[in-house]
């Protein structure tokens, strides 16, 4: 995927027992580049807890041994590097060890045994000797349902399970997200999961503005972490913003392309220059998140229909309208809302300019509900004319630093 200064290596695979896995890997952290999120509901948890009991656990836990890892990346890099810094910062946090397979069970087994998760009531089998594979019975009741509560016997049968452990004592971020692909392999991840893993500037950027606009990508998503649904919509916005439509000032045509997961890998490709990015779309994510929660507290658009304000469609050319040029005052964007919201029910035909033989006219929903050129093509037509219509409404000049 990408060439490494410091190869992978790993150590020899070694079995250990699950109290014994939690003293050695105290010190553990689970970084969002190198990491899915947490998944596992009580289901989960519960089929996981009845194999521990039955000694039917499969799978390896995979580590990366923080301290030496560094030491190998702090020969072959520069302090002003990401692979110098993403190491040393975990350091400087005071972790000693990076999970990067198994989180959901190391949480776990943390959970079971510091009684963090209650035991749901029943009566439950457990193999007594691994030796012989004989089976007891106990049973779980109301007000006893911590792992301390459990008899002795099979709180040691549990803390003597054995799991699989590998650990690399070195490698750099390419490395890491060489190892993060490949364990993964047998639940393929999805491209923008291939894109949080890789060692470059949209990486760490798109990870940050996640964690700050939070609650804005809850009320759009359920369960935005869940296949990085939030970052995808981040990255779609940015993409939509800075290459969908690239205007020339010169000739006064925009040049159009489309938004597709191969131009999302080129986006992240690129460079980015933090104060820039903060300034262009940090500022203005915040924005959005503080003015869309009073524009369906307001009901702006109706009673129950907040749907529409957190189309994504409708953040995206939100989003557009405020980088390129639209007063970013609440009434401003209120009311732009509103008349964007017009031309999307509108039955309105748009001329296509990229026509083909075979293509019709499209109105602005249909626009946009696409990402191709003509979508792109129209949505500039449409939200230009709302940026005009609302500046003007509001005597706002277009050539005010402020609005640039």
């Amino acid at each position: 995927m990408v060439n490494f200064r410091v190869p992978p290596i790993k150590g020899e695979q070694s079995c250990i027992e699950n109290a014994y896995l939690l003293y050695k890997y105290l010190k553990v952290t689970a970084p969002k580049r190198c990491q899915r999120p947490l998944c596992w509901n009580n289901t989960a948890k519960l089929k996981y807890f009845k194999s521990l009991l039955m000694n039917r656990v499969e799978g390896s836990f995979i580590f990366i041994d923080i301290e030496t890892a560094f030491l190998a990346v702090s020969k072959q890099y520069q302090p002003y590097e990401k692979s110098y810094q993403f190491f040393e910062n975990e350091i400087k946090k005071g972790y000693k060890y990076i999970v990067i397979d198994g989180n959901n069970r190391y949480v776990f087994i943390t959970d079971l045994f510091t009684d963090q998760w209650l035991i749901p009531i029943g009566e439950y089998s457990y193999v007594s000797d691994a030796t012989t594979g004989k089976i007891e019975t106990f049973e779980v009741v109301a007000r006893h349902r911590k792992f301390s509560d459990l008899p002795s016997k099979v709180q040691k049968a549990v803390k003597t399970r054995k799991s699989p452990v590998s650990e690399y004592s070195q490698l750099d971020l390419a490395g890491l997200a060489e190892v993060f692909e490949n364990v993964n392999s047998g639940v393929p991840l999805n491209r923008q999961e291939l894109r949080n893993v890789m060692p470059v500037d949209y990486a760490d950027l798109v990870r940050e503005l996640e964690d700050d606009i939070t609650p804005l990508l809850n009320i759009l998503f359920e369960k935005q972490s869940v296949g990085l649904k939030g970052q995808e919509f981040i990255v779609d916005c940015l993409d939509f913003v800075l290459n969908g439509i690239i205007p020339d000032d010169m000739s006064g045509l925009s040049t159009h392309n489309a938004i597709n997961q191969n131009s999302k890998d080129q986006l992240y490709k690129s460079t980015a220059d933090s104060d820039w990015f903060w300034v262009k779309f940090g500022a203005r994510f915040k924005l959005i998140q503080e003015w869309t929660s009073k524009m369906i507290s307001e009901e702006i658009l109706g009673s129950g229909n907040s749907k529409k304000i957190t189309r994504n469609s409708a953040i995206q050319n939100l989003l557009w309208m405020l980088v390129n040029g639209l007063c970013p005052v609440y009434d401003c964007v209120k009311d732009a809302m509103i008349e964007s919201e017009k031309e999307y029910v509108s039955k309105e035909q748009y001329p296509l300019r990229y026509k083909g033989a075979d293509y019709d006219d499209m109105t602005f929903k249909e626009a946009c509900d696409g990402m191709n050129k003509e979508c792109m093509n129209i949505r500039e037509k449409v939200l230009n004319d709302v940026i005009v219509e609302i500046n003007s409404k509001y005597n706002v000049d277009l050539h005010d630093e402020v609005f640039k």
